[in-house]
């Protein structure tokens, strides 16, 4: 009976072995599974809504770190720069070529300018007609019409400035001086001539002479310079013009300053 019993416990031992090979080789016969992609292209990837993708990229835009010392300034707010000057005034034409120009070529994407050519001059209606006095005499009376028509028939503000800075250098015979600064700058000057010698450049020029005696304080000194409407600083404006707009820009401080 013993050798019976140890004959059954050898049988069921041989046959645990065998099904624990059979097991073992089952399982070594199964695929082995890859952890997922999350590549922008895997199938999971795909997977995603694209509105959670869209959220997601937009929470990661916000979270990045914002250097704003280097952030571009899209639109800078302007000053209002207005020039009362006449062309014969040797201090009027020391201010432009020296002072106007140099900053207007800094600083001209932060400044509106408009001249205005009448100075210390008076204005006389009679009879329907409109004449001018002008403190250097009936030449500067020209040029000061010149000018004005220059302001109104060129619409480009740097070319106005660089005609006028041109013609002030030697404004002693106008209209010859008129047609080559015009001239060279591209422009036509037979439009100029035509509002110099019409009723045109009358009104204009009138309509400066207006501008200037509104002027609040009233001129005493030629050129003024208003900024933002504002005459303060004049002393400083005729020493660095430059130097005075930075100072009194309320934008972000220009590259130039």
């Amino acid at each position: 009976m013993d050798m019976g019993g140890g004959r059954l416990i050898r049988i069921m031992i041989l046959v645990l072995v065998m099904v624990l090979v059979w097991k073992i080789w089952d399982y070594s016969s199964l695929p082995v599974l890859e952890p997922p992609s999350f590549n922008a292209d895997s199938e999971i990837a795909k997977g995603i809504p694209s509105n959670l993708q869209s959220d997601q990229e937009q929470n990661s835009v916000l979270q990045a770190p914002v250097d704003e010392e280097h952030l571009e300034v899209a639109v800078r707010p302007t000053m209002r720069i207005e020039i009362y000057y006449e062309v014969l005034c040797p201090d009027s034409r020391n201010f432009i070529m020296k002072q106007l120009t140099p900053a207007y070529e800094k600083l001209k994407d932060i400044l509106q300018v408009g001249l205005v050519p009448y100075g210390k001059a008076e204005t006389q209606e009679k009879n329907g007609k409109v004449t001018f006095d002008c403190q250097h005499g009936p030449r500067e009376c020209e040029g000061n019409i010149v000018h004005a028509c220059v302001t109104n028939v060129i619409k480009d503000e740097a070319k106005q400035i660089a005609i006028v800075h041109c013609m002030i250098d030697r404004n002693e015979q106008p209209m010859v001086v008129g047609k080559k600064c015009v001239e060279k700058h591209g422009e036509n000057w037979g439009k100029i001539s035509s509002c110099v010698t019409s009723d045109k450049g009358t009104s204009i020029l009138k309509h400066m002479g207006d501008m200037t005696h509104r002027l609040k304080p009233e001129v005493t000194f030629i050129p003024t310079i208003t900024i933002d409407g504002s005459q303060d600083d004049q002393k400083n404006i005729l020493k660095d013009f430059h130097k005075v707009l930075c100072k009194k820009y309320k934008g972000p401080r220009h590259p130039s300053c």
